[in-house]
């Protein structure tokens, strides 16, 4: 052993003496950082009734590699050491410290088992901390009772990061439709029998500020629409007055021709959307187009062969988020009949 870790030992030691036999210590009693760190490892194997009010100290100490030292020995002391950390995450002034509690006191357990930890860690200032939890109550499905309610209440988060997270994790639609040229048991050539371009004025737009819109059923082809803004597709939103990064919700109708004689599949096909989509036929959702800020510029289609009325009025909802710059639906929407 060096004279250097000789030191380094000896000076935890005479810390660890000390804060054993009193219960209290300064961060600062060892004489250095990598002695405290030794210590608040060391603290692991000792009694939780004197080690937790040790590490406790420990973890305000003005090193982080001490500090995380500290969070992860307070874990192993069981109840005790769980009510540490959940007073650290709920007073500790490093959000760090903070985050690394939040994770060790969530290590190995269920979402359910932690909703205690979780709910204080929605309130945290610290984005990164909120983000852990978020996704942390999100990684079971489905969400019930109030981890559920805790799902609603970060879906109302400052920071667009959590609410997206949670809008993914709570979203309450889902189509199992594929497109034609996608479907394993077709390996015919795929061939547009008819194009029908879907009008480009007649919509609605409302802004959706608090991501509810799928709550008040704005999707529902019997929706009063009346009192939204009148707006046109294939431009951006922001030149026709809407000065809007967030969601919005785009509603039209159009006439479907008569159904052909001969024909394998119907889709409606979306030359862009900036950024994302999510799309109602009929009140029928069919899908979306959800690749963030990448999938701005992307056409993409949605299959409507079972949902279309041919020859009638079919009425389309479609939810848009952009995040930046341009947004809406900026480029035109064609029926597609496929052979």
């Amino acid at each position: 052993m060096t004279m250097k870790r000789f030191a380094d030992l000896f000076a935890g030691t005479i810390c660890l003496t000390i804060i054993l036999a009193t219960g209290c210590a300064s961060p600062r009693q060892a004489d250095n950082a990598k002695a405290r760190r030794q210590l608040a490892l060391d603290l692991a194997e000792h009694d939780t009734a004197k080690a937790v009010p040790a590490l406790t100290i420990l973890l305000q100490d003005d090193n982080v590699l001490v500090r995380r030292a500290a969070v992860h020995s307070l874990a192993v002391h069981g109840q005790t050491g769980r009510d540490a950390l959940h007073q650290a995450l709920c007073e500790n002034s490093d959000e760090q410290t903070r985050r690394m509690a939040l994770q060790l006191l969530c290590q190995n357990r269920r979402p359910d088992d932690c909703l205690d930890f979780l709910e204080t860690a929605l309130s945290d200032q610290s984005l990164p901390v909120r983000v852990y939890a978020a996704t942390f109550l999100a990684s079971e499905q489905p969400a019930t009772g109030r981890r559920q309610q805790l799902l609603q209440k970060a879906s109302h988060d400052e920071e667009q990061a959590v609410r997206l997270l949670v809008m993914r994790a709570i979203w309450p639609f889902h189509c199992d439709a594929v497109l034609l040229r996608d479907r394993q048991d077709w390996d015919h050539d795929v061939v547009v029998k008819e194009r029908h371009p879907l009008p480009e004025t007649g919509w609605k737009i409302a802004i959706d500020n608090d991501v509810q819109g799928h709550i008040r059923n704005w999707f529902k082809s019997d929706f009063d629409d009346s009192a939204w803004t009148d707006i046109e597709i294939a431009k951006y939103w922001e030149p026709q007055g809407i000065n809007h990064d967030g969601f919005a919700w785009y509603r039209g109708t159009f006439k479907a021709p008569a159904k052909p004689a001969r024909f394998n599949a119907a889709e409606l096909l979306f030359g862009g959307v900036d950024e994302c989509a999510w799309v109602w036929l009929n009140g029928v959702y069919i899908g979306d187009h959800d690749l963030g800020p990448m999938g701005w510029n992307l056409p993409f289609s949605l299959d409507v062969t079972k949902v279309l009325k041919w020859g009638e009025d079919n009425q389309l909802t479609v939810r848009v988020h952009d995040s930046n710059l341009g947004g809406g639906i900026w480029k035109p929407i064609t029926l597609e009949i496929l052979e």
